[in-house]
């Protein structure tokens, strides 16, 4: 097939879907992406771990709150550009995108601070590893 078809019809589906499919609610949902099926697979979380069972103290993200502040926290060694935490993601409760903090392996820790005024109900924070995939963690706001 060629690669001009194959894009275009990419396109198309996406379109449709967008079109013929609803957008889930998250919290309080239908959808809990903490409880899903794809926890485990997809992304991973403290209790899902899959095939990355052990590494969820160095990869899961923790969340601190003090007031509207927050401070994320992977306790993930920064071992240059052979392993390392990419970036942290910050979510809101429909799983919208809020922010993210790229890191720099050669510099930085794993560690941000986030405002979060204005946002409600629930925060969603990934932390992404450039070997062992993304974590989630939430944060009931």
């Amino acid at each position: 097939m060629h690669r001009r078809f194959f894009l275009k019809g990419l396109g198309l589906i996406g379109v449709a879907s967008s079109v013929a499919m609803p957008k889930p609610a998250f919290a309080g949902g239908m959808l809990d992406p903490m409880g899903s099926k794809l926890a485990g697979s997809l992304y991973y979380t403290m209790d899902a771990p899959g095939r990355w069972k052990g590494k969820e103290a160095t990869h899961t993200p923790s969340i601190e709150r003090s007031g509207n502040m927050i401070e994320v926290t992977t306790g993930h060694e920064m071992d240059g550009y052979v392993h390392y935490i990419v970036k942290h993601i910050l979510l809101d409760e429909n799983l919208e995108f809020v922010e993210e903090t790229l890191f720099n392996p050669e510099t930085d820790a794993p560690i941000t601070e986030h405002d979060i005024s204005g946002l409600n109900n629930r925060l969603y924070v990934v932390s992404l590893c450039n070997k062992h995939d993304a974590w989630l963690n939430t944060l009931a706001l």
